[in-house]
């Protein structure tokens, strides 16, 4: 009884804002680190469980357009959870951090990454689909090369344009080689929008 007070009461006191959610699945880390340790995180930010069947992760390398597709598992990724995804001739520390492994995951700096949907449709992206940087894409914090880069928590929707201008500063924060201590969990602050009083799912899934 009083569980359903306090919530009935949360309800009238957040009339007119809801809580935003990423608006898609994010790749929120992408490691590319020594020998073959090479790694990307999905992160759903959204409110809703994501079956990770429908999606792949397409790795264009040195400037192809022609991209080779990596299937994720058909598991219900949870609001709020991630999933690792690495080579498997990754070290021990970054195989133990895996929940897939799949041998295409052999990117390089200079290779683009797209999160597809239904085999079109781009929901994310990494790098530049097209361009051949050389060795890697830069900007003043970094490289793309020997790097582990997390997604900023800021961002709230994927880069969905695949062949624009890449700067990987604007959305990514970087680290040293073979640094996989952020791996496992992630945080988008989306904020709070403008809206009519929430639906009792977005309640729920601000409460988890």
């Amino acid at each position: 009884m009083y569980r359903l007070m306090f919530f009935v009461s949360l309800i009238c006191l957040m009339a007119g804002t809801a809580f935003a959610q990423t608006s898609n699945l994010l790749i929120s880390e992408y490691v590319e680190g020594s020998a073959n340790n090479k790694a990307l995180e999905i992160y759903n930010g959204t409110e809703d469980f994501i079956n990770l069947g429908d999606y792949t992760i397409d790795r264009y390398s040195n400037g192809s357009t022609t991209g080779v597709s990596i299937a994720l598992d058909a598991v219900d990724l949870q609001p709020g959870e991630v999933w690792v995804i690495a080579n498997p001739s990754s070290g021990p520390e970054l195989l133990a951090m895996a929940d897939q492994t799949d041998g295409n995951i052999n990117f390089n700096g200079n290779d683009a990454l797209v999160l597809t949907y239904a085999g079109t449709q781009p929901v994310d992206s990494f790098g530049r689909v097209g361009e051949d940087p050389g060795s890697y894409w830069s900007c003043a914090e970094g490289t793309t090369a020997n790097h582990t880069m997390r997604r900023l928590s800021s961002i709230c929707s994927g880069d969905t344009v695949v062949d624009d201008e890449f700067d990987p500063c604007l959305e990514w924060s970087f680290f040293a080689s073979d640094v996989f201590s952020g791996l496992g969990s992630h945080f988008a602050d989306c904020g709070a929008v403008g809206s009519s009083a929430p639906t009792w799912g977005s309640l729920k899934a601000s409460f988890r």
